[in-house]
């Protein structure tokens, strides 16, 4: 197979198992946080308490969406309001200790479910992939940065 074969082969191959990857990771959160509350639960993991409407920026949906996933987060003790010192109106949502401790629970299925799918890879194998990944990585940074594509979301 000549290089342009074997790539678009590779290239099939990738988005065949990012799809795949991404439904089982749905599924791990799904049951727990359906929908938009599994990205709430991540991007406040991920950065800390913010705004609804930073939120909404950040994943491309309506306040009212964000209100509404963040109610039922907030019934089920897995989210908390936090009003800011200096401007009381200003509201943040943050994660609770239960929320946290779901996460890592949800996060430990997942890696599990990971580990069970690249079970047959040998230490060598799973070396050399971190390596190319982190090159990808690198690249996509490079493009961004040239303002080539849009910056990384989970920043």
């Amino acid at each position: 197979m000549n290089l342009q074969d074997s790539f678009i082969h590779f290239e099939r191959l990738f988005w065949h198992l990012s799809r795949k990857m991404e439904n089982v990771w749905k599924e791990v959160y799904a049951n727990t946080f359906p929908g938009s509350q599994s990205r709430i639960m991540y991007l406040l993991k991920q950065d800390g308490p913010q705004k609804m409407s930073e939120l909404a920026t950040a994943l491309h949906i309506t306040a009212g969406a964000v209100t509404t996933a963040s109610d039922i987060l907030i019934q089920n003790g897995y989210l908390t309001r936090i009003r800011d010192q200096q401007d009381r109106r200003v509201v943040r949502l943050a994660l609770t200790e239960k929320g946290e401790v779901t996460l890592i629970a949800l996060q430990n299925e997942g890696h599990n479910m990971m580990k069970t799918v690249f079970k047959d890879l040998s230490n060598e194998d799973l070396q050399r992939l971190c390596m190319i990944f982190e090159k990808a990585s690198l690249n996509i940074d490079h493009l961004a940065q040239q303002g080539g594509i849009l910056e990384d979301e989970s920043k």
